[in-house]
């Protein structure tokens, strides 16, 4: 996620301070070098003290220090004359401790590179987790909204409406059922990836009943389907692609400046893809936002006094991705917002 530099001066000021301890030890350890017998190497072995100070910094730096601590073990070997042993004696022990020195250096940039990984294993997880939360919660909520329905219209509903219902509720389980069984096969795997099934989707019946249920279930009523007669067809996960258009097609409503205000989606085939468009009437994002709807857990000013994580626009990127397809998104103030999404064709038209 892209942010500015939020460090705390507390931090910094920490960050300062081990800095200067580093400098004052590679001071303190030069003048004990030159104060002592140029044979006597033990100054630049203890070098290695600041190189593994370093590792408190908020960005180490063993190498840089490493380097000022081989300059100054090599200038100290000639800052007071040597007694017995020959110079080259005296600079063969000191590059023993110079080699001591990058081997200390090399093991604490491992080890940040370590702690960096686990840190952004451990955020991955987190925002996993939260992505999982969200499209569960999402597929609950149709479950909730029909039970709802079905008890306040148990006395007079009629059998194929309670079938119609029943069902829904059936598909809605279906789909989370079908996110815990990814999640399992991927962890499985151990890289946190969720497979993508592969096969033809007739995106416009996909489209189609899915802005259906949303009418319903979400009080969606002005939203228009532009689509030719001919079937299109895409290559895909027909769950994973279902969400994708739920994401946008409900963040569509939740920002447009009311109910009436209309949302198109739009399906037409374009070169080598078919394009999807869907258009609103909204407020729109700010230039200076765009970039960053897309990271997770961001949210713009717009979506202030409005409920979400900030991980619908993330969520669909990855699945976009997953399908080797492309997403634009475009946007101005006070017009409304268009996003589009590019899917390769299915050369099969057999779904």
């Amino acid at each position: 996620m892209r942010t500015k530099n939020t460090e705390s001066p507390r931090l910094l000021v920490s960050n300062r301070s081990v800095e200067l301890a580093i400098w004052l030890s590679i001071g303190s350890i030069f003048l004990f070098d030159i104060w002592t017998h140029p044979e006597n190497v033990s100054a630049c072995f203890a070098y290695a003290i600041p190189i593994l100070l370093s590792l408190f910094e908020l960005k180490p730096r063993p190498f840089f220090y490493a380097a000022t601590a081989t300059a100054l073990s090599i200038a100290g070997s000639f800052a007071v004359p040597s007694g017995d042993l020959p110079l080259a004696a005296v600079l063969a022990n000191r590059f023993i401790a110079i080699a001591t020195q990058w081997v200390v250096a090399v093991l604490v940039k491992v080890q940040y590179r370590r702690q960096v990984d686990m840190q952004q294993q451990a955020e991955y997880q987190r925002r996993f987790v939260a992505i999982l939360s969200h499209e569960i919660g999402t597929a609950l909520t149709t479950i909730t909204g029909q039970a709802y329905r079905l008890a306040r219209l148990s006395e007079r509903i009629s059998p194929n409406d309670l079938k119609a219902r029943a069902e829904k509720i059936r598909s809605a389980a279906e789909r989370i059922e079908g996110i815990v069984g990814r999640v399992q096969f991927a962890s499985s795997l151990g890289d946190g990836t969720i497979p993508v099934g592969r096969r033809a989707i007739d995106v416009g019946l996909l489209l189609a009943t899915l802005l259906d249920q949303l009418k319903e279930e979400q009080r969606c009523g002005n939203i228009e389907l532009h689509a030719s007669s001919e079937r299109q067809f895409v290559e895909g996960d027909e769950m994973l692609l279902r969400q994708l258009f739920e994401n946008i097609v409900l963040n569509s409503v939740k920002y447009s400046r009311s109910s009436d205000a209309p949302i198109s989606v739009h399906i037409a085939a374009h070169a080598a893809v078919i394009r999807i468009s869907i258009v609103d009437r909204g407020g729109g994002i700010a230039p200076d936002e765009l970039p960053m709807v897309r990271e997770p857990f961001y949210r713009g000013k717009s979506s202030r006094g409005t409920s979400g994580a900030g991980l619908g626009l993330y969520f669909v990127e990855r699945i976009v991705e997953a399908h080797n397809g492309r997403l634009l998104i475009e946007s101005d103030v006070g017009a409304g917002t268009r996003v589009i999404i590019d899917l390769p064709q299915s050369r099969d038209t057999k779904p």
